[in-house]
């Protein structure tokens, strides 16, 4: 399952704020759509058990992020970045 963000991003002057689900086996998406450049990237799964997942920048593109697999309850991102 791709990544599903939320409705309505947040906007901050020429910043935005994505914000969306991840599911079980999810460990990068292509945000290009969104934005033109990525600040901040952060994970959480849902099951509070899981351990923290680590989430970052991928180098071959501005837009691209990676982050572990969420497990079976999927998880959540957040992506801070320039419009």
């Amino acid at each position: 399952m791709a990544f599903v963000s939320d409705n309505r991003p947040h906007t901050l002057g020429d910043l935005i704020v994505i914000t969306g689900t991840i599911a079980n086996g999810d460990t990068s998406v292509e945000l290009g759509e969104f934005l033109s450049e990525v600040l901040m990237v952060t994970a959480v799964a849902n099951s509070g058990a899981d351990e923290p997942l680590s989430a970052a920048i991928d180098t071959t593109s501005a837009t691209l992020v990676r982050f572990g697999d969420p497990g079976a309850n999927g998880g959540r991102l957040m992506v801070f970045g320039k419009r």
